[in-house]
């Protein structure tokens, strides 16, 4: 060996890691004779430790370790961000190449063999100390660089400031000298202009009175109009000829309701020369009224003559009337909005107390519109609006109201009716008329809708608990299967109660962590092994300390938008837990997450699954989304990309419950679906439903033939065991194999599966 090599002027720290007591030593010696400081680790945990405190500047890595091997140690180290560019030489004695393309996809940088050299290992670190010191040297002087740069944009800028200063200057002194050389000008020339103005004074007045927009006409204290312009008598219907021969008169024009307001302006003019403008009507030729605003003066000292100006307010007063109709009208439906519908029910709701009479007050939700406004846009969901709205004014007499009270919610106001019956015939012809096709920009579009019907007196005796009864009578509509009308009862009122106390709860729950996560395992059927859980949400109440399964609250927390924090903390919560999973040595296992299509359809919904994973450290490929058919179903391009964006991810997408809904082959061939899970409805009809029977056998032929994994849900005896075996249904989960447990109860499982593994 050749130990007179010149050592380092500054002293640089190499972690070394080896199990091998004396390999550390040898090299340890040799190191630090050649002025290195040596860290030493003899296994993969006590270097990632060592490599984060000490922060050395090259790594000597041995391959083979009992524990963790070199290169997942490099893995680890390339993973961690201030690690990462530490260079990494691995030692080994494997000679195969592909065992040393596996060190570099791991990181290394180089490799020395075993028994050592240790000229070659000198060698080697000195090269790679160097690099990384050259690295270094390059990275300060970019950044000296950089700051030059910077400085010589800010003195350029500043030159460049300084420049247009003076360049203003220079300019703003060439103004003032030409303004100076204009001022002596006009005094050279101002008695010439002045004579010349005087001479065209009146040429230019006349010119401007008849080119005006505003009425102007010339009067005299006798009622003759002298002199008007094209505007004003355009406004009242004459002509020049008409003017000329003396038929414009103010007592032709002039409204006699408004005598009163004209005697105080003629007053105002008698005393100060001048009237206030005022409004008033004029009559035009062919009898009408022409709203105007009105403004006189008086232009001689006998004050016997005058002249008036004339402002034509028609378009103001429509514009006016405009404004206060939609105050009170939807702008796209023209129908009463919300506060002319309150207005309009509130006067009803006088009447029939004092008639004893009653009114029905429908609440009417189009089913699925938003799907329609989504999928083809504002235009053609306002164009389908209008046409219900149409539709509606069909129904009722001329004393009902129909309003919209936005988006696709509209109200039937119905007084005077005979009674519940009257009201449901009003209801079913709503329906038939909704039901039927729309064209709307070539689109044959159909929509249903759900009606809830509350009456006066019994369902509430104001227009706030009209309104909600009907609402909440609505809402059981949708939930009887949409497309039918429902009367308000009190059971409803209790159910409505529930859902608002539920709400409530889910709100206090998701801020007080009392939401859980369960585990049902995912099963080989042909080894027994547990591959994949799939997270169940549970909430363990504290008011009546049990546990409550999803299926009990999940309808309220998606109809009030609760679904989205929840699902994704059940997201994050599911991959926490799957990292603690891998961290114990089942690298291998998977964790399926239930996705809501509201949850989906957001548009940050990938932006989050990406932050998500990012944050808990889960690869990709370990996480299994669960989809509704539903989602399918919207198939627009955003969704495709967003699916497609997933599975490129690595993350593998699932169809759950397959089977219930209404997908079909082609949207099965569209989108990047790695797996179809067969509900647990069909599966129980296994040798008992003939139809369950085929059904699955379809579904499992289906997803073979598109190359697509199966797996069966609720799977609970030996014989639907078998059945799916039979069939080449491959992967299941259900009681046969085990409830849904918590994690550490899984944990177990998957302990005493490894352990029953070894013993094999």
């Amino acid at each position: 060996m050749n130990q007179e090599s010149t050592p380092p002027p500054t002293e640089e720290t190499i972690l070394m890691v080896d199990d091998t007591p004396a390999n550390l030593a040898l090299l340890t010696h040799v190191l630090e004779e050649h002025g290195y400081r040596v860290v030493v680790a003899q296994d993969g945990e006590e270097a990632m430790q060592r490599a984060s405190f000490v922060q050395p500047d090259l790594i000597l890595l041995d391959v083979m370790m009992p524990d963790i091997d070199g290169f997942e140690i490099c893995r680890r180290l390339k993973a961690a961000e201030q690690l990462r560019d530490i260079p990494v030489i691995f030692m080994t004695a494997l000679a195969d190449n592909s065992d040393k393309l596996r060190g570099f996809e791991a990181g290394a940088v180089d490799y020395v063999t075993k028994p050592f050299q240790v000229e070659e290992v000198l060698a080697r670190v000195s090269a790679h100390l160097a690099l990384g010191s050259m690295q270094r040297t390059l990275a300060e002087k970019n950044c000296q660089l950089q700051k030059e740069v910077a400085l010589r944009r800010q003195i350029e800028t500043h030159l460049q400031h300084a420049y247009d200063m003076l360049e203003q200057r220079v300019t703003q002194r060439t103004v003032e000298l030409a303004n100076a050389n204009d001022r002596l000008n006009t005094e050279i020339n101002e008695r010439v202009r002045v004579e010349e103005s005087l001479r065209k004074s009146e040429t230019r007045l006349r010119r401007l009175v008849e080119s005006n927009i505003i009425g102007v006409y010339f009067w005299r204290m006798d009622g003759r109009i002298t002199e008007a312009n094209d505007a004003f008598l355009h406004l009242l219907g004459y002509s020049k000829e008409e003017l000329q021969e003396g038929k414009v008169l103010l007592s032709n024009i002039a409204a006699p309701e408004y005598a009163q307001e004209s005697l105080h302006a003629l007053q105002d003019l008698q005393r100060t020369g001048t009237s206030t403008p005022f409004e008033k009507e004029y009559i035009h030729k062919n009898g009408s009224r022409v709203p105007i605003l009105i403004g006189a003066a008086l232009i001689d000292d006998t004050a016997q003559e005058g002249v008036a100006f004339v402002l034509d307010l028609s378009a103001h007063r429509q514009a006016q009337e405009r404004i206060r109709y939609l105050a009170d009208h939807d702008a796209l439906t023209n129908l009463p909005n919300r506060s002319l519908l309150r207005d309009r029910l509130q006067q009803a709701l006088a009447h029939a107390h004092r008639s004893e009479t009653q009114v029905a007050l429908l609440f009417i939700d189009l089913d699925y519109f938003k799907h329609i406004n989504d999928s083809l846009g504002h235009q053609i969901g306002d164009c389908l609006l209008q046409k219900a709205a149409e539709r509606l004014r069909c129904c009722v007499r001329e004393g009902d109201t129909v309003a919209r009270l936005g988006g696709d919610e509209f109200v039937l106001v119905l007084p005077l009716v005979g009674g519940a019956s009257d009201a449901a015939l009003v209801a079913r012809k709503a329906l038939d008329l909704l039901d039927a096709p729309y064209d709307c920009a070539s689109h044959e579009l159909h929509v249903s809708g759900s009606i809830g019907i509350s009456m006066y007196p019994d369902d509430g005796t104001d227009v706030e608990t009209l309104m909600r009864t009907a609402d909440t009578a609505m809402y059981y509509a949708k939930e009887k299967g949409r497309g039918n009308f429902q009367f308000f009862t009190p059971s409803l009122n209790r159910v409505a109660q529930q859902r608002h106390a539920t709400s409530n709860a889910l709100r206090h729950a998701l801020a007080h962590d009392e939401f859980v996560l369960h585990y049902q395992p995912q099963v080989d059927m042909e080894t027994g092994r547990i591959f994949s859980a799939e997270a169940l949400l549970r909430w363990q109440c504290p008011n009546t300390k049990a546990t409550v399964v999803c299926s009990d609250f999940i309808a309220v927390a998606e109809e009030t938008g609760l679904i989205l924090p929840i699902g994704e903390w059940v997201l994050r919560e599911a991959c926490t837990q799957l990292r603690k999973w891998h961290e114990l040595g089942f690298t291998q296992m998977v964790v399926a997450v239930n996705l809501s299509s509201r949850q989906f359809f957001q548009p940050n919904f990938r932006e989050n699954v990406e932050r998500i994973l990012a944050e808990t450290g889960v690869p990709p490929d370990s996480v299994d989304l669960e989809l509704t058919e539903s989602i399918l179903m919207h198939r627009t391009e955003d969704n495709i990309s967003t699916l497609r964006h997933l599975s490129d991810m690595g993350i593998k997408l699932s169809i759950d419950d397959f089977g219930t809904g209404y997908s079909s082959l082609a949207y099965l061939q569209r989108f990047p679906v790695d797996a179809l899970k067969i509900d647990r409805s069909f599966v129980s009809g296994i040798g008992q439903s003939a139809s369950d029977t085929a059904l699955v056998t379809a579904i499992i032929s289906m997803a073979q033939s598109l190359r697509l994994n199966v797996l069966a849900e609720g799977v609970e005896t030996p014989e639907q065991v078998k059945f799916l075996q039979t069939h080449g249904c491959l992967a299941a989960q259900g009681f046969f194999y085990s409830a849904a447990v918590p994690a550490d109860a899984l944990t177990d499982l998957l302990r005493k599966q490894n352990t029953r593994i070894a013993q094999v």
